[in-house]
């Protein structure tokens, strides 16, 4: 999730970046957590066999759900992404972008072990964060006044 005044200049920068360290993904299963608003989700359902869109806002799954209309190949979930149950096997990506950050890292390892079950034999994870904290210049008013503080060794 960017909540950047300017994500979707961000975007059109680190969207190609960011595809080319995906494997073909032509026919896959997909699933992407925290996908947000969609930025990742069209580009998934352009080759996929089939998409899984989870986030936990329900007004970003709506809005993907419009953003991604055109596509028949996409599912969507709200769901908290450290509840998810899905089933084990049953994908060949799990791809999450700027989604662990939010997360303590209790939940980060219950997380990945998660995905793992979720994935094929020969599946991928991808995961990327660049940063610590959440991101954007828009974090603080999107849940409040609300700081947050991190250092190494910290809980």
């Amino acid at each position: 999730m960017i909540l950047d005044d300017n994500a979707a200049e961000i975007a059109k920068y680190e969207q190609p970046e960011i595809m080319s360290f995906l494997p073909p993904f032509v026919d896959m299963n997909i699933v992407e957590l925290g996908a947000g608003i969609g930025r990742f989700t069209g580009l998934f359902a352009e080759k996929a066999d089939r998409v899984l869109a989870v986030d936990f806002m329900e007004s970003y799954v709506e809005q993907n759900k419009f953003n991604n209309s055109n596509f028949t190949n996409i599912d969507y979930k709200c769901a908290d992404v450290t509840t998810l149950q899905l089933t084990d096997n049953s994908y060949d990506l799990v791809f999450t972008n700027w989604l662990l950050m939010y997360l303590d890292d209790q939940e980060v390892h219950a997380l990945i072990q998660k995905t793992m079950s979720w994935l094929r034999e020969d599946g991928y994870l991808f995961v990327r964060e660049s940063c610590f904290k959440p991101s954007g210049n828009l974090y603080p008013q999107a849940i409040g006044s609300q700081r947050f503080s991190w250092a190494p060794g910290s809980p």
